[in-house]
Protein backbone atom coordinates (compact mmCIF):
# COMPACT_ATOMS: atom_id res chain seq x y z
CA UNK A 1 0.00 0.00 0.00
CA UNK A 2 2.60 2.46 0.99
CA UNK A 3 4.66 1.71 -1.90
CA UNK A 4 1.76 2.52 -4.46
CA UNK A 5 1.19 5.99 -2.57
CA UNK A 6 5.36 6.41 -3.52
CA UNK A 7 5.21 5.59 -7.02
CA UNK A 8 1.65 7.39 -7.49
CA UNK A 9 3.75 10.45 -5.95
CA UNK A 10 6.75 9.97 -8.25
CA UNK A 11 4.68 9.73 -11.47
CA UNK A 12 2.82 12.82 -10.50
CA UNK A 13 5.90 14.40 -10.21
CA UNK A 14 7.29 13.59 -13.40
CA UNK A 15 4.21 14.48 -15.17
CA UNK A 16 4.23 17.75 -13.67
CA UNK A 17 8.10 18.63 -14.37
CA UNK A 18 7.06 17.22 -17.69
CA UNK A 19 4.26 19.69 -18.43
CA UNK A 20 6.82 22.24 -17.16
CA UNK A 21 9.83 21.95 -19.40
CA UNK A 22 7.93 20.82 -22.80
CA UNK A 23 4.98 22.96 -23.21
CA UNK A 24 5.76 23.96 -26.82
CA UNK A 25 5.31 20.25 -27.59
CA UNK A 26 2.03 19.86 -25.64
CA UNK A 27 0.80 23.23 -28.03
CA UNK A 28 1.96 21.29 -30.84
CA UNK A 29 0.03 18.11 -29.80
CA UNK A 30 -3.08 19.92 -28.90
CA UNK A 31 -2.81 21.26 -32.96
CA UNK A 32 -2.24 18.06 -34.56
CA UNK A 33 -5.52 16.96 -32.09
CA UNK A 34 -7.45 20.27 -33.73
CA UNK A 35 -6.77 18.88 -37.00
CA UNK A 36 -7.31 15.90 -36.27
CA UNK A 37 -10.46 16.83 -34.47
CA UNK A 38 -10.88 19.58 -37.37
CA UNK A 39 -8.68 18.44 -40.72
CA UNK A 40 -9.73 21.86 -42.71
CA UNK A 41 -9.12 25.48 -41.46
CA UNK A 42 -10.45 28.22 -42.99
CA UNK A 43 -7.93 31.12 -43.88
CA UNK A 44 -7.96 34.05 -45.70
CA UNK A 45 -5.18 35.04 -47.73
CA UNK A 46 -2.83 37.72 -49.98
CA UNK A 47 -0.17 37.30 -52.67
CA UNK A 48 3.07 38.53 -51.60
CA UNK A 49 3.87 41.49 -53.88
CA UNK A 50 7.19 43.35 -55.17
CA UNK A 51 7.02 47.24 -53.88
CA UNK A 52 9.13 50.12 -53.00
CA UNK A 53 10.10 50.20 -49.35
CA UNK A 54 11.43 52.86 -47.63
CA UNK A 55 13.42 53.46 -44.01
CA UNK A 56 11.98 56.88 -42.68
CA UNK A 57 13.57 58.90 -39.66
CA UNK A 58 11.71 62.12 -38.63
CA UNK A 59 12.17 65.18 -37.85
CA UNK A 60 9.92 67.94 -35.69
CA UNK A 61 10.27 71.40 -34.74
CA UNK A 62 8.64 74.57 -34.89
CA UNK A 63 8.09 76.77 -37.66
CA UNK A 64 10.61 79.59 -38.15
CA UNK A 65 11.07 82.46 -40.71
CA UNK A 66 14.00 83.40 -42.48
CA UNK A 67 12.81 86.93 -42.27
CA UNK A 68 10.16 88.00 -39.67
CA UNK A 69 10.25 91.82 -39.97
CA UNK A 70 8.17 94.77 -38.00
CA UNK A 71 8.21 97.48 -40.36
CA UNK A 72 8.24 100.83 -38.09
CA UNK A 73 7.67 104.60 -38.65
CA UNK A 74 10.98 106.60 -39.93
CA UNK A 75 9.10 109.57 -38.01
CA UNK A 76 6.09 111.09 -36.28
CA UNK A 77 3.01 111.08 -38.35
CA UNK A 78 0.00 110.99 -39.06
CA UNK A 79 -1.29 107.58 -40.80
CA UNK A 80 -3.42 108.50 -43.51
CA UNK A 81 -4.16 104.95 -45.30
CA UNK A 82 -3.35 101.36 -44.30
CA UNK A 83 -3.94 98.56 -47.63
CA UNK A 84 -3.25 95.47 -45.88
CA UNK A 85 -4.94 93.59 -43.48
CA UNK A 86 -3.64 90.65 -41.03
CA UNK A 87 -3.39 87.64 -43.29
CA UNK A 88 -2.47 88.99 -46.58
CA UNK A 89 -0.06 88.36 -49.05
CA UNK A 90 2.12 91.08 -50.31
CA UNK A 91 5.28 90.82 -52.87
CA UNK A 92 8.88 92.52 -52.45
CA UNK A 93 8.34 96.47 -52.94
CA UNK A 94 4.01 96.54 -52.42
CA UNK A 95 2.76 99.71 -50.75
CA UNK A 96 1.46 98.94 -47.53
CA UNK A 97 0.70 102.08 -46.00
CA UNK A 98 1.29 106.23 -46.66
CA UNK A 99 1.33 108.97 -44.00
CA UNK A 100 0.52 112.61 -44.21
CA UNK A 101 2.79 114.60 -47.08
CA UNK A 102 2.17 117.71 -46.46
CA UNK A 103 5.02 119.01 -44.02
CA UNK A 104 7.29 117.07 -46.05
CA UNK A 105 6.36 118.93 -49.25
CA UNK A 106 6.35 122.13 -48.08
CA UNK A 107 9.79 121.75 -46.82
CA UNK A 108 10.31 120.72 -50.48
CA UNK A 109 8.85 123.78 -52.19
CA UNK A 110 11.39 125.33 -49.22
CA UNK A 111 14.15 123.78 -50.45
CA UNK A 112 13.39 124.53 -54.69
CA UNK A 113 13.13 128.09 -53.93
CA UNK A 114 16.16 128.62 -51.63
CA UNK A 115 17.45 126.62 -54.81
CA UNK A 116 16.32 129.44 -57.36
CA UNK A 117 17.62 132.14 -55.44
CA UNK A 118 21.17 130.29 -54.79
CA UNK A 119 21.20 130.33 -59.27
CA UNK A 120 20.48 133.64 -59.29
CA UNK A 121 23.32 135.01 -56.85
CA UNK A 122 25.70 132.51 -58.41
CA UNK A 123 25.20 134.40 -61.87
CA UNK A 124 25.80 137.46 -59.97
CA UNK A 125 28.87 136.67 -59.05
CA UNK A 126 29.89 135.20 -62.04
CA UNK A 127 29.23 138.44 -63.71
CA UNK A 128 31.02 140.65 -61.35
CA UNK A 129 33.84 138.16 -62.08
CA UNK A 130 34.11 138.69 -65.12
CA UNK A 131 33.86 142.61 -64.90
CA UNK A 132 36.67 142.40 -62.30
CA UNK A 133 39.16 139.93 -64.20
CA UNK A 134 38.28 142.58 -67.58
CA UNK A 135 39.43 145.36 -65.47
CA UNK A 136 42.58 143.48 -63.99
CA UNK A 137 43.27 143.50 -67.40
CA UNK A 138 42.57 146.42 -69.07
CA UNK A 139 42.95 148.64 -65.95
CA UNK A 140 46.67 149.12 -65.67
CA UNK A 141 47.66 149.82 -69.22
CA UNK A 142 44.74 152.74 -69.24
CA UNK A 143 45.81 154.33 -66.00
CA UNK A 144 49.75 154.03 -67.81
CA UNK A 145 48.52 155.42 -70.78
CA UNK A 146 45.92 158.43 -68.62
CA UNK A 147 49.79 159.25 -66.87
CA UNK A 148 51.46 159.83 -70.02
CA UNK A 149 49.12 161.81 -71.74
CA UNK A 150 48.65 164.19 -68.66
CA UNK A 151 52.31 164.37 -68.43
CA UNK A 152 52.39 165.81 -71.87
CA UNK A 153 49.50 167.37 -71.27
CA UNK A 154 51.43 169.36 -67.92
CA UNK A 155 54.31 170.03 -70.77
CA UNK A 156 51.97 171.54 -73.22
CA UNK A 157 50.71 173.84 -70.98
CA UNK A 158 54.55 174.73 -69.79
CA UNK A 159 55.33 175.79 -73.17
CA UNK A 160 52.15 177.39 -73.64
CA UNK A 161 52.58 179.47 -71.07
CA UNK A 162 55.89 180.39 -71.73
CA UNK A 163 54.45 181.31 -75.05
CA UNK A 164 51.83 183.81 -74.00
CA UNK A 165 54.65 185.35 -71.54
CA UNK A 166 57.27 185.83 -74.18
CA UNK A 167 55.66 186.29 -77.08
CA UNK A 168 55.98 184.05 -80.32
CA UNK A 169 58.57 183.94 -82.70
CA UNK A 170 58.04 182.73 -85.93
CA UNK A 171 59.14 179.45 -85.29
CA UNK A 172 56.67 179.23 -82.72
CA UNK A 173 53.99 180.14 -84.54
CA UNK A 174 54.73 177.63 -86.84
CA UNK A 175 55.19 175.16 -83.76
CA UNK A 176 52.16 176.61 -82.34
CA UNK A 177 50.30 175.70 -85.44
CA UNK A 178 51.79 172.12 -85.07
CA UNK A 179 50.74 171.11 -81.90
CA UNK A 180 46.89 172.40 -82.62
CA UNK A 181 46.98 169.99 -85.34
CA UNK A 182 48.95 167.69 -82.96
CA UNK A 183 46.26 168.49 -80.51
CA UNK A 184 43.32 168.00 -83.14
CA UNK A 185 44.71 164.93 -84.35
CA UNK A 186 44.69 163.40 -80.69
CA UNK A 187 41.33 164.75 -80.13
CA UNK A 188 39.73 162.65 -83.06
CA UNK A 189 41.68 159.84 -81.82
CA UNK A 190 39.74 160.07 -78.19
CA UNK A 191 36.91 160.73 -79.80
CA UNK A 192 36.81 157.42 -81.76
CA UNK A 193 37.72 156.13 -78.80
CA UNK A 194 35.22 157.46 -76.75
CA UNK A 195 32.77 155.80 -78.94
CA UNK A 196 34.25 153.00 -79.13
CA UNK A 197 34.15 152.73 -75.38
CA UNK A 198 30.89 153.49 -75.30
CA UNK A 199 29.84 151.02 -77.69
CA UNK A 200 31.62 148.28 -75.25
CA UNK A 201 29.92 149.38 -72.30
CA UNK A 202 26.53 149.28 -73.82
CA UNK A 203 27.32 145.74 -74.66
CA UNK A 204 28.29 144.78 -71.33
CA UNK A 205 31.64 144.49 -72.22
CA UNK A 206 33.22 147.10 -70.15
CA UNK A 207 32.37 148.62 -67.53
CA UNK A 208 30.61 152.50 -66.74
CA UNK A 209 33.91 153.47 -65.24
CA UNK A 210 35.78 152.70 -69.18
CA UNK A 211 33.61 154.81 -70.05
CA UNK A 212 33.78 157.77 -67.85
CA UNK A 213 37.64 157.46 -68.20
CA UNK A 214 37.66 157.66 -71.48
CA UNK A 215 35.47 160.37 -71.61
CA UNK A 216 38.13 162.13 -69.23
CA UNK A 217 40.59 161.48 -71.92
CA UNK A 218 38.45 163.20 -74.28
CA UNK A 219 37.53 165.87 -72.80
CA UNK A 220 41.46 166.71 -72.05
CA UNK A 221 42.09 165.95 -75.78
CA UNK A 222 39.36 168.60 -76.78
CA UNK A 223 40.67 171.37 -73.68
CA UNK A 224 44.06 170.72 -75.23
CA UNK A 225 43.47 171.05 -78.59
CA UNK A 226 40.90 174.40 -77.21
CA UNK A 227 44.33 175.41 -75.97
CA UNK A 228 46.47 174.97 -79.31
CA UNK A 229 44.04 176.84 -81.19
CA UNK A 230 44.12 179.79 -78.12
CA UNK A 231 48.08 179.43 -78.65
CA UNK A 232 48.06 179.80 -82.39
CA UNK A 233 45.65 182.73 -81.92
CA UNK A 234 48.00 184.11 -79.07
CA UNK A 235 51.29 184.07 -81.35
CA UNK A 236 49.29 185.69 -84.19
CA UNK A 237 47.17 188.47 -82.36
CA UNK A 238 49.93 188.47 -79.30
CA UNK A 239 49.53 188.31 -75.48
CA UNK A 240 47.18 189.64 -73.56
CA UNK A 241 46.80 189.27 -69.89
CA UNK A 242 44.06 187.42 -69.67
CA UNK A 243 45.67 185.25 -72.23
CA UNK A 244 48.73 184.83 -69.89
CA UNK A 245 45.75 184.16 -66.83
CA UNK A 246 44.38 181.64 -69.15
CA UNK A 247 47.37 179.91 -70.16
CA UNK A 248 48.47 180.12 -66.39
CA UNK A 249 45.00 178.20 -65.61
CA UNK A 250 45.50 175.63 -68.33
CA UNK A 251 48.59 174.80 -67.10
CA UNK A 252 47.14 174.19 -63.18
CA UNK A 253 44.80 172.27 -64.84
CA UNK A 254 47.04 169.92 -66.48
CA UNK A 255 49.20 169.54 -63.24
CA UNK A 256 45.81 168.94 -61.55
CA UNK A 257 45.21 166.08 -64.55
CA UNK A 258 48.43 164.25 -64.08
CA UNK A 259 48.10 164.20 -60.04
CA UNK A 260 44.47 162.40 -60.66
CA UNK A 261 45.92 160.21 -63.76
CA UNK A 262 48.75 159.26 -61.11
CA UNK A 263 46.05 158.66 -57.80
CA UNK A 264 44.41 156.35 -60.13
CA UNK A 265 47.16 154.31 -61.26
CA UNK A 266 48.18 153.68 -57.24
CA UNK A 267 44.56 151.88 -57.30
CA UNK A 268 45.25 149.64 -59.79
CA UNK A 269 46.39 146.32 -56.94
CA UNK A 270 42.99 146.65 -55.71
CA UNK A 271 41.57 145.12 -59.13
CA UNK A 272 43.31 141.74 -57.58
CA UNK A 273 41.09 142.70 -55.02
CA UNK A 274 37.99 142.92 -56.84
CA UNK A 275 38.68 139.59 -59.02
CA UNK A 276 39.21 138.01 -55.61
CA UNK A 277 36.39 139.23 -53.95
CA UNK A 278 33.59 138.62 -56.90
CA UNK A 279 35.43 134.80 -56.68
CA UNK A 280 34.39 134.41 -52.85
CA UNK A 281 31.18 135.55 -53.81
CA UNK A 282 31.09 132.87 -56.23
CA UNK A 283 32.18 130.28 -53.60
CA UNK A 284 29.64 131.55 -51.62
CA UNK A 285 26.95 131.54 -53.55
CA UNK A 286 27.68 127.38 -54.40
CA UNK A 287 27.63 126.86 -50.76
CA UNK A 288 24.03 127.75 -50.75
CA UNK A 289 23.08 126.36 -53.87
CA UNK A 290 24.53 123.19 -52.34
CA UNK A 291 23.01 123.69 -49.06
CA UNK A 292 19.76 124.35 -51.13
CA UNK A 293 20.03 121.01 -53.24
CA UNK A 294 20.77 118.66 -50.13
CA UNK A 295 17.62 120.14 -48.39
CA UNK A 296 15.73 119.04 -51.14
CA UNK A 297 17.13 115.54 -50.92
CA UNK A 298 16.20 115.87 -47.50
CA UNK A 299 12.76 117.19 -48.01
CA UNK A 300 12.30 114.25 -50.86
CA UNK A 301 13.49 111.43 -48.41
CA UNK A 302 10.83 112.85 -45.83
CA UNK A 303 8.26 112.35 -48.61
CA UNK A 304 9.78 108.84 -49.43
CA UNK A 305 9.34 107.62 -45.51
CA UNK A 306 5.36 108.84 -45.59
CA UNK A 307 5.61 105.08 -47.70
CA UNK A 308 5.57 102.24 -46.28
CA UNK A 309 6.56 99.30 -48.66
CA UNK A 310 7.28 95.76 -48.30
CA UNK A 311 10.87 94.69 -47.94
CA UNK A 312 10.45 91.01 -48.78
CA UNK A 313 7.85 88.71 -50.01
CA UNK A 314 5.70 87.03 -47.58
CA UNK A 315 2.24 87.45 -45.74
CA UNK A 316 0.72 90.11 -42.95
CA UNK A 317 1.20 88.41 -39.40
CA UNK A 318 -0.87 90.59 -37.07
CA UNK A 319 -3.34 93.38 -37.01
CA UNK A 320 -1.77 96.46 -39.01
CA UNK A 321 -1.49 100.08 -37.60
CA UNK A 322 -4.89 102.04 -38.05
CA UNK A 323 -5.94 105.13 -40.72
CA UNK A 324 -5.84 107.77 -38.70
CA UNK A 325 -3.25 107.10 -35.96
CA UNK A 326 -0.17 109.37 -34.97
CA UNK A 327 2.32 106.94 -35.34
CA UNK A 328 6.10 108.12 -33.27
CA UNK A 329 9.09 107.30 -34.72
CA UNK A 330 10.15 103.64 -34.45
CA UNK A 331 6.45 102.66 -34.14
CA UNK A 332 5.29 99.32 -35.70
CA UNK A 333 3.10 99.87 -38.93
CA UNK A 334 3.00 96.15 -40.29
CA UNK A 335 4.56 93.37 -39.57
CA UNK A 336 6.08 90.73 -42.49
CA UNK A 337 6.95 87.20 -42.53
CA UNK A 338 8.29 86.04 -45.31
CA UNK A 339 6.94 83.59 -47.71
CA UNK A 340 10.19 82.23 -48.59
CA UNK A 341 12.92 80.78 -46.73
CA UNK A 342 10.74 79.07 -44.17
CA UNK A 343 12.09 76.69 -42.10
CA UNK A 344 12.50 74.26 -39.18
CA UNK A 345 14.92 72.84 -37.25
CA UNK A 346 14.98 69.11 -35.36
CA UNK A 347 17.08 66.23 -33.89
CA UNK A 348 18.56 62.96 -35.55
CA UNK A 349 19.77 60.23 -33.50
CA UNK A 350 23.70 59.74 -33.84
CA UNK A 351 23.26 56.41 -35.24
CA UNK A 352 21.02 57.69 -38.45
CA UNK A 353 23.29 60.90 -38.64
CA UNK A 354 25.80 59.45 -41.28
CA UNK A 355 22.94 58.49 -43.70
CA UNK A 356 21.62 62.23 -43.73
CA UNK A 357 22.54 64.34 -46.23
CA UNK A 358 21.91 67.87 -47.42
CA UNK A 359 19.74 68.20 -50.00
CA UNK A 360 17.70 64.95 -49.22
CA UNK A 361 13.77 65.48 -49.66
CA UNK A 362 11.59 65.74 -46.92
CA UNK A 363 7.95 65.44 -47.02
CA UNK A 364 6.27 67.47 -44.80
CA UNK A 365 2.95 67.65 -42.31
CA UNK A 366 2.44 70.37 -39.97
CA UNK A 367 0.31 70.41 -36.90
CA UNK A 368 -2.65 72.21 -37.35
CA UNK A 369 -3.09 71.68 -40.93
CA UNK A 370 -4.08 67.99 -41.51
CA UNK A 371 -5.12 68.45 -44.99
CA UNK A 372 -1.88 70.73 -46.31
CA UNK A 373 1.39 68.39 -47.06
CA UNK A 374 4.06 70.09 -47.93
CA UNK A 375 7.90 69.09 -49.46
CA UNK A 376 11.16 70.17 -48.13
CA UNK A 377 14.71 69.47 -48.32
CA UNK A 378 17.60 69.43 -45.50
CA UNK A 379 19.73 72.39 -45.76
CA UNK A 380 22.26 72.03 -43.29
CA UNK A 381 23.43 69.42 -40.78
CA UNK A 382 25.26 70.45 -37.24
CA UNK A 383 28.48 68.27 -37.36
CA UNK A 384 28.43 68.47 -33.64
CA UNK A 385 26.04 66.55 -31.50
CA UNK A 386 24.66 67.65 -27.97
CA UNK A 387 26.11 66.20 -24.86
CA UNK A 388 22.27 64.88 -23.93
CA UNK A 389 21.22 62.50 -26.18
CA UNK A 390 23.81 62.01 -28.69
CA UNK A 391 21.26 64.01 -31.03
CA UNK A 392 22.70 66.29 -34.23
CA UNK A 393 20.84 69.11 -35.03
CA UNK A 394 19.35 69.54 -38.96
CA UNK A 395 17.31 72.30 -40.40
CA UNK A 396 14.50 71.75 -43.28
CA UNK A 397 13.85 74.40 -45.60
CA UNK A 398 10.13 74.12 -46.98
CA UNK A 399 9.95 74.64 -50.51
CA UNK A 400 6.33 75.28 -50.72
CA UNK A 401 3.96 76.48 -48.04
CA UNK A 402 0.47 76.43 -47.71
CA UNK A 403 -1.17 80.08 -47.27
CA UNK A 404 -2.14 79.02 -43.26
CA UNK A 405 1.40 77.93 -42.49
CA UNK A 406 2.89 80.66 -39.79
CA UNK A 407 5.79 80.59 -37.66
CA UNK A 408 5.27 79.50 -34.39
CA UNK A 409 3.70 76.41 -35.86
CA UNK A 410 4.74 72.69 -34.98
CA UNK A 411 6.10 70.57 -38.12
CA UNK A 412 7.09 67.28 -38.57
CA UNK A 413 8.84 65.80 -41.79
CA UNK A 414 10.22 62.80 -42.73
CA UNK A 415 13.24 61.38 -44.20
CA UNK A 416 13.71 58.70 -46.46
CA UNK A 417 17.08 57.27 -45.03
CA UNK A 418 17.40 53.91 -46.99
CA UNK A 419 14.98 52.67 -50.42
CA UNK A 420 14.48 49.16 -51.68
CA UNK A 421 13.55 48.38 -54.62
CA UNK A 422 11.73 45.40 -55.57
CA UNK A 423 11.18 44.04 -52.46
CA UNK A 424 8.90 41.20 -51.50
CA UNK A 425 6.75 42.61 -49.10
CA UNK A 426 3.58 40.81 -46.99
CA UNK A 427 1.32 42.34 -44.49
CA UNK A 428 2.60 42.33 -41.00
CA UNK A 429 -0.32 40.45 -39.42
CA UNK A 430 0.59 37.37 -41.58
CA UNK A 431 4.35 37.10 -39.76
CA UNK A 432 4.40 34.75 -36.82
CA UNK A 433 7.53 34.56 -34.12
CA UNK A 434 8.32 31.85 -32.41
CA UNK A 435 11.99 33.11 -30.74
CA UNK A 436 13.94 35.14 -32.26
CA UNK A 437 12.55 33.64 -35.33
CA UNK A 438 10.04 34.42 -37.86
CA UNK A 439 7.77 32.53 -40.18
CA UNK A 440 4.56 32.59 -42.52
CA UNK A 441 2.25 30.25 -43.46
CA UNK A 442 1.71 29.59 -46.90
CA UNK A 443 -0.95 28.05 -49.17
CA UNK A 444 -0.19 25.53 -51.22
CA UNK A 445 -2.56 23.20 -53.24
CA UNK A 446 -4.87 22.60 -50.30
CA UNK A 447 -2.62 22.74 -47.72
CA UNK A 448 -0.76 25.02 -45.07
CA UNK A 449 3.31 25.55 -45.59
CA UNK A 450 4.98 27.07 -42.83
CA UNK A 451 7.92 29.16 -44.09
CA UNK A 452 10.70 30.15 -42.11
CA UNK A 453 11.54 34.02 -43.39
CA UNK A 454 13.74 36.95 -42.60
CA UNK A 455 12.76 40.40 -42.16
CA UNK A 456 13.88 43.39 -42.96
CA UNK A 457 12.14 46.96 -42.75
CA UNK A 458 8.46 47.42 -41.80
CA UNK A 459 6.28 50.28 -43.05
CA UNK A 460 2.97 50.94 -42.72
CA UNK A 461 1.09 47.59 -42.57
CA UNK A 462 3.84 45.98 -44.55
CA UNK A 463 6.85 44.22 -43.93
CA UNK A 464 10.17 43.25 -46.52
CA UNK A 465 10.63 39.77 -46.37
CA UNK A 466 14.36 39.58 -47.00
CA UNK A 467 14.70 35.72 -47.63
CA UNK A 468 12.62 32.42 -47.54
CA UNK A 469 9.91 33.62 -49.84
CA UNK A 470 9.10 34.91 -53.54
CA UNK A 471 6.76 37.18 -55.04
CA UNK A 472 3.32 35.78 -55.74
CA UNK A 473 3.36 33.26 -53.17
CA UNK A 474 -0.59 33.19 -51.33
CA UNK A 475 0.38 34.37 -47.82
CA UNK A 476 -2.48 33.30 -45.08
CA UNK A 477 -3.11 37.06 -43.20
CA UNK A 478 -6.25 35.46 -41.14
CA UNK A 479 -6.33 31.87 -39.39
CA UNK A 480 -2.88 31.37 -39.46
CA UNK A 481 -2.89 30.97 -35.50
CA UNK A 482 -4.57 27.68 -35.64
CA UNK A 483 -2.23 26.14 -38.43
CA UNK A 484 0.57 23.86 -38.46
CA UNK A 485 2.89 22.76 -41.13
CA UNK A 486 0.63 20.76 -43.12
CA UNK A 487 -2.73 21.65 -42.60
CA UNK A 488 -5.67 21.29 -44.69
CA UNK A 489 -7.21 24.60 -45.44
CA UNK A 490 -9.99 26.51 -47.10
CA UNK A 491 -9.62 29.93 -48.65
CA UNK A 492 -12.72 32.00 -47.55
CA UNK A 493 -11.32 35.42 -49.00
CA UNK A 494 -8.37 37.16 -50.58
CA UNK A 495 -7.45 40.60 -51.61
CA UNK A 496 -5.91 39.41 -54.72
CA UNK A 497 -6.16 36.92 -57.53
CA UNK A 498 -5.67 33.27 -55.65
CA UNK A 499 -3.05 31.67 -58.00
CA UNK A 500 -0.49 28.89 -57.49
CA UNK A 501 2.69 30.06 -55.89
CA UNK A 502 5.92 28.85 -57.01
CA UNK A 503 7.11 26.26 -55.47
CA UNK A 504 9.19 26.86 -52.03
CA UNK A 505 12.36 25.70 -51.79
CA UNK A 506 12.03 24.00 -48.83
CA UNK A 507 9.09 22.26 -49.72
CA UNK A 508 9.71 18.52 -50.15
CA UNK A 509 8.18 16.78 -53.36
CA UNK A 510 5.75 14.69 -51.88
Amino acid sequence: MNHKIIWSGIAGLALLSSGCVDRQAQKESKATEQIVNNPVKSVNVQAAKTDTVTEDVEVTGDVTASDDTTIGSKQNNRVVNVLVKDGDTVSKGELLATMDDTSAQAQLRQAQAQVATAVAAMASARSQLAQATQNLVVGPHRSTVAVLLARAQVDASKHGLDKVVNGARPEERRQAVANMESAKANLDLQQKQLERTKKLVDEGALSGQSYDTQKASYDQALAQYKSAQEAVNINQNGSRPEDIDSAKAQLQQAIEGLKNAEDQKKLDPLLKDQVDAANAQIESARAQLESARAQIQIANQAIADTKVYAPFAGRVSGRPIQAGAVAGANTAIVRIVSSEGIYFNGQIPSNNIDKIATGMPVRIHVDGLPNDLSSGKIVGVNPLADSVGRLFSVRVQIDSSPAALKPGMFARGTVAIRTIHDAVVVPTVAIQSRGDERYVFIVVGDKAKQVKVITGLTKDDLTQIKSGLSAGANVVISGQEDLVDGSKVSVKGTTTALREAPRHPSEDKS
